[in-house]
């Protein structure tokens, strides 16, 4: 999966979501991730990742994804 893949993917968890993605290996499968999200309003860091997470569990159940470290924020 490419960078912009998966900001494009990550970004349609709401309107006026912002991503930022970074591939910490260079392999394309390890990233990190800034969200920032009002739909994280009310909810805990848990919460969030979760609903991150849900955007790309087939990618890291197929092993596209082999880790994903998250930032999550309220705008």
């Amino acid at each position: 999966m490419t960078l912009e893949t998966l900001k494009q993917k990550l970004e349609t968890l709401a309107e006026g979501t912002l991503v930022e993605v970074s591939d910490l290996t260079g392999t394309q499968d390890h990233y990190q991730a800034k969200v920032i999200s009002g739909s994280f309003e009310g909810k805990s860091s848990l919460q969030r990742h979760r609903m991150v997470l849900a955007l790309v569990q087939q990618e890291i159940d197929s092993g596209e994804i082999h880790a994903l470290s998250l930032i999550t924020q309220i705008p």
